[in-house]
């Protein structure tokens, strides 16, 4: 072999050397680079209301195992969850948010009854629906439901990132999706306000209103993409989590509820492409979610547990994650503890004020310049003026001042019409059905001047009007002029069995004064007038017929920190009255059991004199846990100096104080047992079962008709108990209450219905 022969071997096996290298270093090369892409994971988490709770329970998995998400999108509750763990909260900080809300009031059309004002709480909420009059039209809204506490919650949970507007630059990316009213497209939220866009996410139609964001009015992104494993694909991520809670369309049967259908209608088109997104995870997770529906917020533990049964599951697919992003180092990315989150006030600004003044919201916020406050705290004062029903929606935004310790606070205001009509109905074994309805103005050609009428359309029917005048922005006192007007029918017993039945015509009118004497309570003086008029349907041995006049003097007080008209789950009620009673007139006439006609009072022992009544109602709630809630209550009153048969007597009976001189009492109807005096007792357990339904077992106790002169006199007779059984839930057109009750000495089991909101 020449040289030249050994010379081309040798720049052969050179060449073949250097090919076999290139070729090595390119796949390793190749393999490093796939190695770095697939480390980029992404997180999807669906829309599924409640049910969307089970991804915190996903979450603690992940957080468990030290893996590193890069991307999040979400949808709906998706949103909400996903956008928190963005924004730097950890799996078990979720869950103790999760545990705290009231989601009911979080849901809520309303505000909290606690934030009304002591005079507006009796009504307040207490309608079906209720809708706008602006320039003697009505008006309906985009949604059932505004959702200010969704607003203040959200607020407050992302204000560690409040000046993030890019949510890229979040702690973790993230993007929601929410759904272009107009045209039907999706829209994908990855910057601007994170909380109108999370807001926007979960837009429910129908059950929601809309929100406004770039000119696009926005609902929930489940109509056209529930389960947005593509836009995490598109954020840049190689591998992704995704958690899907809403099981696609369910069959009809599994459509429990008015909000279960609707949540159903809106995601026909999110059907179409569920199975595509699906395909794109890399880890698929479906918690087994069927006994829960999208409103099963009472079962907060029990679905974030089902969330982590299923991702426990799946645990060698999230370990092979594990050990390959396992040298990756974790982000710090947590927020500091809301509890801490503080603002000192450099300047206040109000944008969307066009009707209402200027110095009535600062007065009613009661925040200055200078002032500190934690979120929590400006919350509550947002809470408070959203509840005088002058606004649709109250947000705010925090800017950095010149002093960069202190921020700009700005409002923004979407007022309501001062006019507004709610509507409600009623049932009750008593009353029978009535259409209720109320008509209300906050402004009543004054500032400050609110009008309302409010009627009872039924077999019973009442009409009540009047007008409160508030002397101050503060509405600290008020002068108060109503009336009253009730027709009724009810029966006459003796020894608890019915004997007779009247008619009553009842009127009355009055004016006050009222003072607030803090924020749940206040005090009343006033003069009134009433009339009534009694006729028997049914006549008894001793019937009466006519009618009376009287005036009235009056001091009262009402303290009533109650979170709920039904069902109220903590708080404390009470209402403390005296009334004097003078310049009676009456013209009555009686049939004795010969059938003679009376007209001489006195012949019958009935003396219509001057008289004091003293009446007292307390009860007391107490939560001893999520579901369970203790109740007390003191019931009485007193008639001094009182001759009058059962013309003014306290009717003792019945279930609903709604009444004139009622005493509600377990094993009683109304109008059994019409005393003079009476001091009536109740304790009780109320447990919450499901969602909205719950048990309430009580016993009460009652002595009556007693002079309090004459103590030595009284008997045993005039002693009762009673136990009872209410069986209660929020229905769609308010509180459904059956109570079961008995007493040893009726012998009788008693069954009362009442339906909806009494008048």
């Amino acid at each position: 072999m020449n040289f030249y022969h050994i010379k081309m071997k040798i720049r052969y096996f050179r060449n073949l050397f250097l090919i076999v290298f290139l070729i090595l270093s390119f796949e390793k090369i190749a393999q490093s680079e796939s190695t770095v892409n697939f480390q980029r994971v992404g997180l999807t988490l669906s829309g599924g209301g409640a049910k969307g709770l089970a991804h915190v329970g996903v979450l603690h998995i992940i957080d468990s195992l030290g893996i590193q998400i890069d991307y999040i999108s979400g949808t709906s509750m998706g949103s909400i969850v996903g956008g928190m763990y963005a924004a730097g909260y950890s799996a078990e900080e979720i869950e103790n948010i999760a545990l705290e809300l009231d989601w009911q009031n979080l849901f809520s059309s309303r505000p909290n009854i606690k934030y009304a004002h002591p005079r507006k709480r009796e009504n307040f909420g207490r309608h079906i629906i209720e809708l706008p009059i602006e320039n003697w039209e009505i008006k309906f809204p985009s949604g059932a439901i505004e959702g200010q506490q969704m607003w203040n919650v959200l607020s407050d949970i992302f204000f560690n990132v409040r000046n993030i507007n890019d949510f890229n630059e979040l702690p973790i990316p993230f993007a929601c999706v929410a759904t272009d009213v107009a045209t039907g497209e999706a829209v994908i939220l990855n910057s601007g306000d994170i909380v109108a866009a999370i807001r926007a996410s979960m837009a429910i139609p129908s059950v929601f209103t809309t929100i406004e964001i770039d000119n696009r009015r926005l609902i929930d992104g489940g109509v056209v993409k529930n389960f947005p494993v593509s836009v995490a694909r598109d954020m840049g991520a190689d591998f992704v989590i995704g958690v899907n809670v809403s099981q696609g369309l369910r069959e009809a049967d599994q459509l429990r509820t008015p909000v279960d259908i609707i949540y159903q209608m809106g995601f026909f088109l999110d059907a179409r492409s569920f199975l595509e997104n699906k395909k794109l995870s890399d880890i698929y997770i479906e918690p087994d979610l069927d006994e829960f529906t999208v409103a099963s917020f009472v079962n907060v533990r029990e679905i974030i547990e089902r969330g982590k049964q299923k991702a426990r599951e799946n645990i060698d697919e999230f370990l092979k994650l594990k050990e390959l992003t396992s040298e990756r180092e974790l982000v710090a990315r947590y927020p500091k503890s809301r509890k801490d989150q503080r603002v000192i006030i450099d300047s206040i600004k109000f944008e969307g004020l066009n009707n209402i003044r200027p110095w009535f919201v600062r007065n009613a916020l009661a925040l200055s310049k200078g002032d500190t406050v934690t979120i929590l705290q400006l919350n509550s004062t947002i809470n408070r003026l959203n509840a005088t029903g002058y606004f649709n929606r109250i947000t705010y935004s925090l800017l950095p001042a010149a002093d960069e310790s202190k921020s700009v606070l700005i409002f923004h205001f979407v007022e309501n019409p001062f006019g507004s009509l709610g509507v409600a109905i009623h049932y009750s074994s008593f009353t029978g059905v009535g259409l209720i309805g109320n008509l209300i103005t906050n402004k009543l050609f004054l500032y400050n001047v609110g009008g309302y009428l409010r009627a009872h359309i039924g077999e019973k029917p009442a009409l009540r009007g009047g007008v409160d005048f508030f002397t101050s922005d503060r509405q600290n006192e008020w002068f108060n002029i109503e009336s009253l007007t009730r027709y009724l029918v009810f029966p006459v017993y003796e020894d608890f069995n019915v004997v007779g039945e009247y008619r009553q015509r009842y009127f009355k009118a009055e004016a006050s004064y009222n003072r607030l004497t803090g924020l749940n309570s206040y005090f009343s003086a006033g003069l009134g007038y009433f009339y009534q008029g009694l006729n028997p349907n049914i006549h008894t041995d001793f019937s009466v017929r006519g009618h009376n006049h009287s005036n009235e003097l009056f001091l009262g007080w009402k303290f009533n920190s109650l979170d709920r008209h039904a069902f109220p789950r903590s708080g404390v009620r009470l209402d403390f009255k005296t009334t004097y009673f003078f310049n009676q007139n009456p013209s009555y006439r009686f049939n004795s059991p010969q059938g003679e006609e009376i007209d001489d009072l006195s012949d019958v022992g009935i003396e219509m004199s001057n008289y004091l009544q003293l009446s007292l109602n307390w009860e007391s709630w107490i939560r001893v846990n999520q579901r369970m809630s203790s109740f007390n209550q003191l019931q009485a009153g007193y008639n001094y100096r009182y001759q009058q048969s059962f013309i003014n007597n306290f009717n003792l009976g019945g279930t609903y104080p709604f009444l004139k001189n009622q005493i509600v009492f377990a094993g009683l109807n109304e109008y059994e047992i019409l005393t003079k005096s009476a001091v009536v007792g109740t304790m009780g357990w109320q447990y919450n079962v499901w969602d909205d339904f719950v048990l309430t077992p009580i016993i009460n106790a009652a002595i009556y008709d007693f002079d309090l002169r004459k103590l030595d006199d009284f008997s045993r007779e005039n002693f009762i108990l009673g136990t009872g059984l209410k069986i209660g839930y929020f229905s769609a057109i308010g509180p459904l209450e059956v109570t079961f009750s008995y007493s040893p000495q009726t012998t009788k089991i008693l069954a009362y219905i009442n339906l909806g909101w009494t008048f």
